[in-house]
């Protein structure tokens, strides 16, 4: 790596700026809706709740069950009763996630030069018995075996999981302290 820096010359960086001015984006209210939401990858972490393909009365039906569960007392506890909605979505969301995941590897396997291989699995230790693995639990070890070997997509998505079930549980004892204090008094 040089140890010196390359500057943009004058003319490229005038060049540059007469291009953007020509840019027009997204014009309407629905394209720069869509435009607000290019970075989101999985959602997990978004800013917005809802994301796209996403019910918002079923957010609201579940906002409304925790509430009416937890009974926050004060804007303090309702403050800590949104975050546990919101960390309770998102495990939703990861359950799809995984699921979508899973299905979409299955399909590609359908798909795939190994489905010749897939057979039903028959082994001494099974003699006589009725034991049989079912084609689908064979498409989805594949599955995760072929996500193992390349981009570890499930062991993200369990580590993002992990990290909401800590949150979530923690949200649910800082509102139960929360609570016990605000009693005593």
């Amino acid at each position: 790596m040089s140890q010196f820096k390359t500057f943009t010359s004058l003319k490229k960086v005038l060049a540059n700026r007469n291009n953007a001015k020509k840019s027009t984006g997204p014009r309407t209210e629905n394209g720069k809706a869509w435009a607000k939401r290019n970075a989101v990858k999985h959602g997990l972490r978004a800013e917005h709740i809802i994301t796209v393909g996403e019910n918002k009365i079923e957010f609201e039906e579940l906002k409304d069950q925790f509430v009416k569960e937890l009974q926050p007392i004060d804007i303090i506890s309702m403050q800590l009763v949104n975050r546990i909605v919101l960390t309770a979505w998102n495990l939703q969301r990861s359950d799809k996630i995984q699921s979508g995941m899973l299905a979409y590897e299955m399909l590609s396997y359908e798909a795939d030069e190994y489905k010749s291989k897939l057979k039903e699995i028959h082994h001494a230790d099974f003699a006589g018995s009725q034991i049989k693995v079912p084609y689908q639990n064979l498409l989805m070890g594949l599955s995760f075996l072929r996500d193992c070997n390349s981009s570890n997509a499930m062991v993200k998505l369990g580590s993002y999981e992990t990290r909401l079930l800590n949150r979530y549980s923690q949200l649910l004892e800082q509102l139960k302290k929360y609570k016990e204090q605000k009693y005593e008094r």
